[in-house]
């Protein structure tokens, strides 16, 4: 695993990763994530111009030892209000730029994560529930978690069944 990270840390360039999936506004707590990892800050890596779309905000890449593949979760962080058609189609979006660097031999679980800053309205929940994200035939379910909240990030990913 630490060779493909090796890989996709050097087409990326080291420039554009960063140490934490937080961002302005939104805490995403780093406690027991895998210390092999990539966090593609996404703004920098893949700027605007050059892709059509909105993207999300961040990407973490690391190995699954136990299960013997990669996982990247797509990040994104809204302190605010959203509308979860947004927020879909920018997860949307960054799967499919993301997804031409990683070697298709290589096995993948996508996690698609939403931090957010307020509640969650049921119609909002309901809309993201019927958008799952779609990575390499597959769908994957929008998770959701709330900025600031301890362990934000690791809850998610062992709720996924991929720590």
């Amino acid at each position: 695993m630490n060779e493909i990270l090796d890989e996709i840390r050097e087409e990326i360039g080291e420039v554009n990763l960063i140490n934490s999936c937080g961002g302005p506004g939104c805490r995403v707590d780093m406690v027991d994530i895998p210390s092999e990892r990539i966090i593609v800050n996404v703004d920098i890596a893949f700027p605007a111009d050059h892709t059509a779309g909105k993207r999300c905000d961040r990407i973490l890449v690391y190995g699954n030892t136990t299960q013997n593949r990669l996982v990247v979760a797509f990040i994104e962080l809204k302190s605010g209000t959203f509308k979860a058609t947004e927020v879909s189609a920018q997860l949307q979006e960054s799967v499919s730029l993301f997804s031409n660097l990683i070697p298709r031999a290589v096995e993948i679980t996508c996690i698609p994560i939403l931090f957010h800053g307020r509640g969650v309205s049921k119609l909002q929940r309901k809309d993201l529930n019927r958008s799952p994200v779609r990575f390499r035939n597959q769908k994957f379910p929008i998770r959701l978690s709330r900025c600031g909240a301890p362990r934000n990030l690791i809850s998610v990913l062992l709720r996924s069944g991929n720590l």
